[in-house]
């Protein structure tokens, strides 16, 4: 029998197909498994459907819109609406999709909070929206991650690194999150040096 959360995953996979969906959203679904055994306040139930929806919105973004949006970034956002465009899109969907598998309709309203305004809002709203939070931006240290998300930003993967590794305790909210973009940064500072 499927679990819930693989039958969300398989309803939103689709929605990944773009702005390397594909690569992120396994990753910080990985990530945020990692993390929920350290904070037994935090809702598996909504932690796992909101990151695995997350970005879904992007979906319904044209491809060439997409990357005016550097949430987060070096380079900041270059365009706010099409950042917060693919937050409130996502939010919508997610309605959609949890309500199509009948799931609590507390937690989707939750989740949908959490969705709308996963990058535009600076703080976190509870436990489980920060832990979607870090499991959101800790690609960005990971050797997958990093090289893409460099990318968008016209930069070398060793320089956004270091920009990130400035920003670590002000971006990611919880200390089990910090601890792991350290290792991140070991694995991906390691590769890079295979590379040279």
């Amino acid at each position: 029998m499927k679990t819930i959360y693989t039958q969300i995953y398989q309803l939103a996979e689709p929605y990944w197909q773009t702005r390397h969906g594909e690569i992120h959203m396994p990753l910080a679904y990985a990530f945020a498994r990692q993390l929920l055994p350290h904070y037994p306040d935090a809702d598996e139930a909504v932690v796992l459907p909101a990151i695995l929806l997350h970005d879904v919105g992007w979906y319904a973004i044209p491809g060439d819109l997409q990357t005016q949006a550097l949430v987060g970034s070096p380079n900041s956002d270059k365009n706010p609406e099409i950042s917060r465009r693919h937050e409130t899109e996502g939010a919508r969907l997610a309605g959609e999709l949890l309500t199509s598998l009948a799931y609590n309709a507390a937690k989707i309203a939750e989740i949908q909070r959490i969705i709308d305004g996963h990058d535009t809002r600076r703080e976190a709203l509870s436990i489980n929206d920060a832990l979607v939070k870090d499991a959101d931006k800790l690609w960005r240290f990971d050797p997958a991650g990093a090289p893409i998300c460099a990318d968008w930003n016209g930069m070398e993967v060793g320089p956004f690194l270091d920009f990130f590794e400035s920003k670590i305790e002000t971006i990611l909210f919880t200390e089990k999150a910090q601890e792991m973009a350290c290792d991140l940064l070991r694995q991906s500072r390691a590769l890079l040096k295979e590379d040279e």
